[in-house]
C-alpha cells in the first residue's frame, strides 16, 4: 500500500467544498519521492487556473470540488500513480 502523508490534512480542507458550479476547487498535488500530498486553493468558474510544479515527482492529482474522505483522496492519487505508471 502506498504511503500518502497529509490525507486528514485534505479530507478536512475539502468540508467546506460547494461543488463544481461553486468555482472553489483544490488542485491535489502528491510528491511520489516524499510520499507527501497537499492542495493548492483555486477560485475559477470553469475550472481553468492550475498550479505547475517543475519538478517530475510532483504529479497534479486532479482537482476537488466537494467534500472528499481520505479514502477518495487516496484513491485519487492512486489512479494518477497507476496512470503515470509508478506503481
Amino acid at each position: 500500500m502506498l504511503k500518502i502523508k497529509g490525507l486528514k490534512k485534505i479530507a478536512g480542507e475539502t468540508k467546506g467544498l460547494k461543488g463544481y458550479y461553486s468555482g472553489e476547487y483544490l488542485q491535489l498535488n502528491y510528491d511520489a519521492k516524499t510520499g507527501e500530498a497537499w492542495t493548492d486553493y483555486h477560485y475559477s468558474l470553469g475550472q481553468n487556473s492550475w498550479c505547475q510544479y517543475h519538478d517530475k515527482n510532483v504529479l497534479r492529482c486532479g482537482n476537488i470540488s466537494r467534500p472528499k474522505t481520505m479514502k477518495e483522496i487516496r484513491v485519487m492519487i492512486e489512479q494518477k500513480m497507476l496512470e503515470r505508471e509508478i506503481l
